[in-house]
């Protein structure tokens, strides 16, 4: 099961299918037009444009980027532009870029306290003495800037080396398939409240309509819709106060960098 799925079925337990098929299905078809479901009714008028669009803004998930190889151009003499390929980003968008990184991020810094027996608490303190002595090496830059679909413009470099990796959020995929099972239930939340605003704000004028030209009253189902009024408001608020931190933590990268600078030390 995926988080869409498991979303799409939280909508119609909770709101009642009468409801949504007024709303979603088009009654104007020609007889030769197949109908779309309602699940994809749902996906194309609420998920994808806003509710995706949304989690990309407050989430994603940080990746490295290997850059070697990658078409680039320089505009000066300190400004590259690299032009990175969605097969370097497994298909998907870059939402924003952190840093560029001069080494490896995969490999350990220092292979002496790696070495089986060597990795020692005096290897490693003697090798923190040593360097602590030492200039201070240039092993990233942080003066990046997305310009473009997957175009990165890097500034204040003369010299590029060749293997370097870009560190960057990535947009999360249609499927969201890269949340946790145990937070399906929040992210089916965050649907059922934008689809609650989406008939509320879709629905309420043409009932409206319907009863002043019709002469009929239209009962419980105005009851329903009028009691979404607030629902675009408390789609907004659990986006920025819950999902917001939802998103993070379904991030292992970002969540192992943030850790690390609460917790502090050598590693």
């Amino acid at each position: 099961m995926l988080a869409v799925s498991k979303a799409l079925d939280e909508v119609k337990f909770r709101i009642p299918r009468q409801v949504l098929d007024a709303v979603f299905i088009q009654r104007n078809l020609r007889w030769r037009d197949v109908p779309p479901s309602l699940d994809e009714q749902i996906m194309a008028a609420v998920i994808r444009p806003r509710v995706l669009v949304d989690c990309n803004l407050v989430g994603g998930t940080e990746a490295f980027i290997n850059l070697d190889g990658v078409q680039f151009e320089r505009a000066d003499d300190y400004t590259s532009v690299y032009r990175i390929p969605k097969s370097r980003t497994n298909g998907r968008s870059i939402n924003s870029v952190l840093n560029i990184t001069f080494s490896d991020p995969t490999k350990v810094s220092s292979y002496g306290v790696a070495a089986g027996q060597q990795n020692t608490m005096m290897m490693q303190v003697g090798s923190s003495v040593m360097d602590s002595h030492g200039s201070i090496p240039v092993t990233s830059t942080a003066t990046v800037q997305l310009i473009g679909e997957n175009v990165v413009m890097v500034r204040d470099t003369v010299i590029l080396p060749a293997n370097i990796y870009l560190r960057c959020i990535l947009a999360n995929d249609e499927n969201m398939s890269h949340i946790q099972l145990r937070s399906y239930p929040a992210f089916a939340n965050l649907v059922v409240l934008a689809v609650k605003a989406f008939i509320y704000i879709e629905y309420v004028v043409r009932l409206d309509i319907g009863e002043l030209m019709g002469g009929m009253a239209l009962g419980r189902i105005k009851e329903i819709v009028d009691s979404y009024a607030d629902a675009n408001e408390l789609y907004q608020e659990y986006l920025m106060t819950k999902w917001q931190k939802i998103a993070l933590m379904q991030d292992s990268a970002s969540v192992g960098r943030y850790m690390k600078l609460l917790i502090g030390g050598s590693h």
